[in-house]
C-alpha cells in the first residue's frame, strides 16, 4: 500500500468516525437544544441548515448566480460577523461574497451588514449536505473565521479543489484544552486547510501543539484591530436621540457595561447602586451579550432596588431613566461614543472577556474583570500601554471607577492611549488579503 493510499485511508475511517460520533451527539442533544430554544424564544433553524427552507442557497434556488470568482466566509455569530467586515470589505471589489452564519443572532446582523451579499445558514456538518452546499455556492475559496473547524466540510472542500483558509485565527484557553483532550480527531482536519491564519504567537503555537502542519501557519495580526465603524445615519440618528435621554444635560455621566453576562449583572448594579451615591447625574446603559436576556437582565436589576428600561421602550416623552437595558442588534458599537467610562463584560466572572476594540476606536477609557484569558493577549496589549484598567473583582471596580468619573483629565489620557493602540495595531486586513490572493490559483484572480 502506498502512502497516499494509507493516507486516504486513514482519513476515511477518520471522517467514518467522527460523522457517527457527530451525528449521536446530533440526536442526544437535539431536545435540549430545542427546550432552551423555545424557552429563549429563539429558533435552530435547522431546516435552513439541512438545506430544505428558503434560508438556505440549496433550499432557494439551483445555483447561485456568480459575476465574479466567490468565496464564502463561515462567521458563527455576531462577534465573527462584526469582525470580518473590514475584511470583507476589502475582498468585494474583486470577489462575490457569500457571509454563512451558524447562530440566529449572527444571521440577524449579517443580514443588516451584508444586504448586498449572499447571506445564510451554515449547514450542518454532514458529508452529503456539506458536497450539496459547495456544489450549489460553488465557491473558489472558502475562508473558517477564528475557530471552525468541521472536518466533513473540509474534506468535501478538499475533493472538489476548493482551498480552505482559516482567518482572524484564535485558540483561546478553554477552547485549547478541550482541543488537547481530541488532538488525535483534530490532526486529520487541520491538515486540510491550505493555510491558518492566526492572531498572535500563541495562537500559532497552539494550533500547530494541535496539528497543524508548521508550514502552513502563519500570524497576521488580528482583524479586530482594523474594525471601524463605517458612517451609517440611520444610526446616527439613533445615536443622537438616545444622547438626549441618556445625556439630558452637560453634567451627566453614562456608565455602558457591554457584553454583560448571567451573574455578572448582579455585581454590576451593585457597583453602579455605589456611584451613583457619589455621582447622583451617573447614567448606566447595560447591554447583556445576548439580547434574548435583556428580559432576565431587567429583572435581576429591579429586584436590586433599580428601575431598569428596555432600550426598545425609551421615550423621550418620558423622562431619562437611570438604567437601559439593550435588547437590540447591532447598536452597542455605535452607543459606545455616548460613554464616559466603559466596562468589558464577561470578565468579572470566569468567562474570559470580551472585544474591547470597539470601545478603544471611540477613546474610551476602558475596565475590565479578571477573567481576560480570550483576549489576553489584547489585553496585555492595552495594560501595558496604559490603554484600560484590569480590577482584581467588583470592590476594586468600585473604586477605580470612581476615581476615573471624578477624573476627567485621566479619562482622556488612558482613551487617548487606547485609540493609538488600535491605531498601532492595524494592517491585518491587509496582510490576510495578501493570503488570500497568494492561495488563489492564478486563473482565479483579477
Amino acid at each position: 500500500m502506498s502512502v497516499f493510499e494509507r493516507k486516504l485511508q486513514t482519513m476515511l475511517f477518520f471522517l467514518i468516525l467522527y460523522s457517527a460520533l457527530y451525528t449521536l451527539a446530533f440526536l442526544v442533544y437535539l431536545p435540549f437544544y430545542l427546550a432552551r430554544s423555545r424557552k429563549q424564544g429563539r429558533k435552530l433553524h435547522l431546516l435552513e441548515r439541512a438545506g430544505w427552507a428558503v434560508g438556505s442557497p440549496v433550499g432557494a434556488r439551483p445555483s447561485l448566480p456568480a459575476q465574479k470568482r466567490r468565496i464564502w466566509i463561515q462567521a458563527v455569530s455576531v462577534g465573527e460577523v462584526n469582525v470580518i467586515k473590514p475584511l470583507v470589505e476589502a475582498l468585494r471589489p474583486d470577489f462575490d461574497i457569500c457571509v454563512s452564519t451558524t447562530t440566529e443572532t449572527g444571521q440577524v446582523l449579517a443580514r443588516k451588514l451584508y444586504p448586498d451579499d449572499h447571506v445564510f445558514y451554515f449547514p450542518l456538518d454532514w458529508g452529503w449536505l456539506c458536497r450539496r452546499f459547495l456544489r450549489i455556492i460553488q465557491p473558489s475559496l472558502v475562508l473558517l473565521a477564528e475557530t471552525e473547524i468541521w472536518p466533513n466540510l473540509l474534506f468535501q472542500a478538499s475533493r472538489a479543489g476548493i482551498p480552505v483558509l482559516l482567518v482572524n485565527g484564535r485558540i483561546s484557553d478553554r477552547s485549547f484544552g478541550r482541543y488537547r483532550r481530541i488532538r488525535l480527531l483534530l490532526v486529520p482536519a487541520l491538515r486540510l486547510i491550505r493555510t491558518l491564519c492566526m492572531q498572535s504567537k500563541q495562537d500559532k503555537q497552539r494550533i500547530i501543539d494541535l496539528g497543524a502542519p508548521p508550514d502552513r501557519v502563519i500570524r497576521v495580526g488580528n482583524l479586530k484591530y482594523d474594525y471601524e465603524l463605517k458612517a451609517d445615519s440611520q444610526k446616527q440618528l439613533i445615536v443622537h436621540r438616545l444622547a438626549a435621554i441618556l445625556r439630558p444635560d452637560p453634567s451627566a455621566l453614562l456608565w455602558v457595561c457591554g457584553s454583560t453576562r448571567e451573574e455578572e449583572e448582579v455585581q454590576l448594579a451593585e457597583v453602579f447602586v455605589g456611584l451613583k451615591r457619589d455621582f447622583p447625574s451617573l447614567r448606566w446603559l447595560v447591554a447583556p451579550r445576548h439580547t434574548h436576556r435583556a428580559a432576565e437582565v431587567i429583572g435581576v436589576l429591579a429586584n436590586r432596588g433599580l428601575n431598569p428600561v428596555l432600550r426598545s421602550n425609551l421615550d423621550s416623552d418620558k423622562g431619562s431613566p437611570d438604567v437601559v437595558v439593550l435588547d437590540t442588534i447591532g447598536e452597542l458599537a455605535h452607543l459606545y461614543q455616548l460613554a464616559d467610562l466603559v466596562f468589558i463584560g464577561g470578565s468579572l466572572v470566569p468567562w474570559g472577556g470580551h472585544n474591547i476594540i470597539e470601545a478603544a476606536n471611540f477613546g474610551k477609557p476602558i475596565t475590565f474583570g479578571p477573567y481576560m484569558q480570550n483576549f489576553r493577549e489584547i489585553a496585555d496589549t492595552f495594560l501595558a500601554a496604559y490603554a484600560a484598567i484590569q480590577v482584581s473583582g467588583q470592590d476594586e471596580l468600585m473604586q477605580r471607577s470612581r476615581d476615573l468619573l471624578q477624573d476627567a483629565a485621566a479619562r482622556k489620557w488612558i482613551g487617548g492611549n487606547a485609540r493609538r493602540v488600535v491605531r498601532e495595531n492595524q494592517g491585518a486586513v491587509k496582510h490576510t488579503v495578501e493570503v488570500v490572493r497568494g492561495v488563489l490559483p492564478k486563473d482565479h484572480q483579477h
